[in-house]
């Protein structure tokens, strides 16, 4: 088994050993809190007792709060490794149980293959829910050993006992041995000033909701249209067709023809539900977009992040108050996605939790 299908078969695993627990989303202000709770420096009652809640559901098998790349990479961003990062990594890998959902691009290819494995009648196919989740270790996406001077057999047990090495690997133990050698990127901040100005350029072009959730998804599919060649190539591969040389013309406009049948199908409600990543990313860009008077930002990145994972995927997100107006807002509805319950208010947010300890 290459290690590609060994770690394929590990988040299968992850996943289905998962599968009988209510996934609880925490955006970093509910860890904070959380973390303030199990200090004594965070005293509302409505805090400590979903902090109860939490804990007793995943002690009880009932319940994990899954994490993303967007938490890994704000844990990280916290300044003062043992009183905040460490402390906030510690509550993570309890309530966590390590579980993390891939990171938003191979999700979005993911879902992209086994909507077309899906369409060309494919059987056998596994669930989604057994293929996006992960270990917090892998949550900005796999890398792997890559021996030199062994014969095959040798180097291909390395590289696993490598990725278990990782695979095993804590928040905390991660968060130990980064210490403050974290490095900040301006990438993300220039990202978002660009998509900040572009918001500012469209806007007086904007007319209605439901056309810039359109333009949203087709910046969307520009942007995978190239992951979406890749999975018809395999498709062909499968079927004994050679397919077109990454970069030729051929290839680019197989792309082409990919978006533009990924355009047309998400005028179907169902693509919506089986592209849900692309669903739930474009839908809060433009519901920002259209909202108009709130400037992007780069903590929308990392908020949209959360969001996508969350609602497409969870059954709780617990946030801050401008993405639960949001995903609750009349025009983006995004709770209707996967019925994904989304509160920024405390005491709702225990009520939701105990709801879940029912069912």
């Amino acid at each position: 088994m290459d290690i590609e299908r060994y770690a394929r078969a590990r988040q299968i695993a992850l996943a289905q050993s998962m599968a009988g627990r209510a996934k609880v989303y925490l955006d970093l202000r509910f860890w904070i809190m959380a973390r303030e709770a199990e200090a004594g420096t965070e005293i509302d009652p409505d805090v400590i007792e979903l902090l109860r809640l939490l804990r007793e559901g995943v002690v009880a098998g009932k319940l994990v709060c899954p994490v993303g790349a967007s938490t890994f990479i704000e844990v990280m961003k916290q300044a003062n490794t043992q009183t905040r990062r460490l402390a906030t990594a510690r509550l993570v890998d309890e309530l966590s149980l390590g579980l993390s959902i891939t990171e938003s691009r191979g999700r979005i290819g993911t879902e992209i293959a086994h909507f077309f494995y899906k369409s060309a009648g494919g059987h056998d196919l596994h669930a989604m829910a057994d293929l996006i989740w992960t270990k917090l270790s892998y949550a900005l996406g796999y890398v792997y050993l890559n021996p030199e001077g062994f014969d095959p057999e040798t180097g291909g047990y390395l590289q696993k006992e490598a990725f278990d090495e990782i695979w095993n690997a804590s928040l905390t133990t991660i968060v130990t041995q980064i210490g403050d050698r974290w490095e900040r990127s301006d990438d993300l901040v220039k990202a978002a000033q660009q998509i900040n100005a572009d918001i500012k350029t469209h806007a007086p072009k904007l007319v209605s909701y439901p056309a810039t959730y359109r333009d949203e998804i087709v910046g969307c599919l520009d942007v995978c249209q190239d992951m979406a060649a890749e999975v018809m190539a395999a498709m062909a591969t499968r079927q004994g067709v050679t397919p077109p040389a990454r970069g030729s013309a051929q290839w680019n406009e197989a792309g082409r023809l990919c978006r533009n049948l990924l355009t047309l199908a998400f005028e179907k409600p169902e693509t919506r539900y089986a592209l849900r990543t692309i669903h739930a990313q474009a839908s809060c860009h433009a519901g920002l977009r259209w909202d108009r008077g709130t400037n992007f930002t780069e903590n929308h990145i990392y908020d949209f992040e959360h969001a996508s994972a969350a609602v497409a995927y969870c059954d709780a997100f617990l946030t801050e108050g401008f993405l639960s107006k949001l995903i609750n807002d009349g025009h983006v509805r995004l709770t209707e996605l996967n019925g994904c319950r989304t509160t920024a208010d405390k005491t709702e947010a225990v009520a939701i939790v105990q709801d879940l300890f029912k069912h």
